[in-house]
């Protein structure tokens, strides 16, 4: 299997869509501050339009800029701290500092402030949900919930969206009186007057809130009865009929307790037909826009909660078999390590007690170190050495053993070199079942490891019997090994396990993590 070069910011890369996400607030600003004059003329104009808009893009292209090193960054491996503190910089540069010197030095008349701010909220939301995304993968890999994962739910979205519409109501009825009366309302808040009159805000916001409730029941029987009951166990045409039916009967219902409300009892009541007849057209059109805006929303929305949840079994019955791959220990070595050991004790062999400790620390490596999603290159290479001191235990009086590892890489490298436990030990088992056990003659093993960078080289290389054959030096334990190379690292390794004329060669290669 071939190795994979390290994920870097190539061409093909850039055009993906996680790498082209962080541009869209940027570049929705950017329409937006380009678009909003042509909205407030009664003719486009072409001849303006063009320019203002190229003008308004190199304007921006700062932002995007900025917006993209941040692409840039969450794209590499593992960038160095410095890297990260130069883009961080660079970010606040291009997103605050140079806004703010447009502003002061009106260098950019084109673009208001509120643009500007525009822009870096924009921003500053996308990355906050995209380290909120992270951190929610990362608590579901871990098998938990975020703390405020509820806060992103559809449900939390749209109580949270009907009570700031329900406080901003009140909030310019109160400050413009006589409220729905005088029309058109000002967006302005008058604070002397919210001051002054508490109880009338108090009024607006519970009359307000009947409308908020009389919305979110709207929204709670579409998603949990219409959808999840209608349009899931009888189809579409049953839920079309269903929600048109269902809406003809209860829109002249509640039209007609909405207009019970007081601040409805005006010329110009606060309903979409505007007017004292419940069973008015527009209050029906009201209705059916909310179902069709709401409906499309609910159903993209449960889609990606299921496909969530669908990743974190999947996730979670990828660690089951990882579990099972990794903590799975040879019998056959440990029953006659024992028995060795066995022996040594009733001829009272001053090895005992050492290789007793040994067995101690491998099957303690297994049952703990084992269970840990990554270890140490150190522990991984200290734990072989346990197991090759109990194997010559076995066979050292027919089998040369030759071990060439690197020395303390505790001290040599920090932070530590990080892989996920018990990979290494499959090889060297192979070596010794398929290329000892199974001879009587004089046998050879030389074992290998290499670190350069950040990637591992390990060699295994063993005698073979003369009656051995190529399908004989496999075996199941290999195949663990690459299904379960091929569950942490996907195609970024090498494996190769040959005949190599009268010897067996087993050569692999992986990336390592920084700890």
């Amino acid at each position: 299997m071939a190795i994979k070069q390290p994920k870097a910011l190539t061409l093909t890369t850039a055009l993906k869509a996680e790498a082209l996400f962080p541009l869209l607030p940027v570049l929705l600003v950017w329409l937006w501050a380009a678009l909003q004059p042509q909205m407030e003329l009664q003719l486009a104009d072409s001849a303006l339009f063009w320019p203002n808009t190229g003008l308004l893009f190199l304007q921006f292209l700062p932002l995007l800029l900025a917006q993209g090193l941040l692409s840039w960054l969450h794209l590499q491996r593992s960038p160095s701290r410095l890297t990260k503190g130069l883009v961080l910089g660079l970010w606040v540069t291009g997103m605050l500092v140079y806004p703010t010197l447009m502003v002061l030095t009106n260098l950019a008349p084109a673009v208001s402030f509120s643009d500007w701010l525009l822009a870096a909220g924009f921003s500053l939301l996308y990355w906050l949900h995209f380290f909120y995304q992270l951190s929610y993968q990362h608590k579901l890999q871990q098998g938990g919930r975020t703390r405020w994962q509820w806060l992103l739910s559809l449900d939390a979205v749209l109580i949270l969206l009907l009570l700031a519409w329900t406080i901003t109501w009140a909030l310019l009825l109160v400050s413009h009186p006589p409220g729905f009366a005088g029309q058109p309302i000002p967006v302005q808040v008058n604070w002397q007057r919210l001051w002054q009159h508490p109880g009338l805000f108090l009024s607006y916001l519970c009359q307000f809130s009947v409308l908020a409730a009389t919305m979110w029941l709207c929204y709670w029987l579409t998603r949990y009865w219409l959808i999840r009951q209608v349009l899931a166990k009888y189809g579409l045409l049953p839920f079309v009929l269903v929600s048109l039916t269902l809406m003809l009967l209860s829109y002249p219902l509640l039209s007609a307790l909405l207009l019970q409300l007081p601040m409805n009892q005006v010329a110009v009541p606060a309903l979409p037909g505007g007017g004292p007849n419940p069973f008015d057209w527009y209050n029906f059109n009201f209705m059916l826009f909310q179902w069709l805006f709401t409906t499309p929303l609910i159903l993209a929305f449960d889609r990606q909660q299921q496909e969530s949840t669908l990743a974190h079994i999947q996730h979670q019955q990828v660690q089951t078999e990882l579990q099972l791959l990794q903590q799975q220990i040879n019998p056959h070595f440990l029953f006659n390590t024992l028995n060795n050991l066995y022996a040594l004790c009733l001829m009272k062999s001053d090895s005992a007690p050492t290789l007793i400790l040994q067995l101690a620390d491998l099957l303690r490596y297994v049952v703990y170190q084992g269970q840990q999603t990554r270890v140490t290159l150190q522990q991984e290479l200290d734990y072989l050495q346990h197991y090759l001191a109990l194997q010559q235990l076995r066979v050292s009086n027919k089998t040369r053993l030759e071990v060439h590892f690197p020395d303390d890489l505790n001290q040599l490298q920090l932070p530590p070199l990080l892989l996920p436990p018990l990979l290494l030990i499959m090889l060297v088992e192979n070596a010794y079942k398929h290329g000892v056990e199974n001879s009587n003659e004089p046998s050879w093993i030389r074992l290998s490891a290499e670190v350069k960078g950040q990637k591992l080289y390990f060699r295994c290389d063993n005698s073979r019997p003369a009656s051995a054959t190529a399908a004989s030096d496999g075996g199941l334990g290999l195949d663990n090994l690459r299904r379960r190379l091929e569950l942490y690292y996907g195609a970024d390794f090498m494996l190769h396990s040959q005949p190599d004329g009268a010897s067996w060669r087993a050569e692999l290669q992986l990336n390592l993590e920084m700890g």
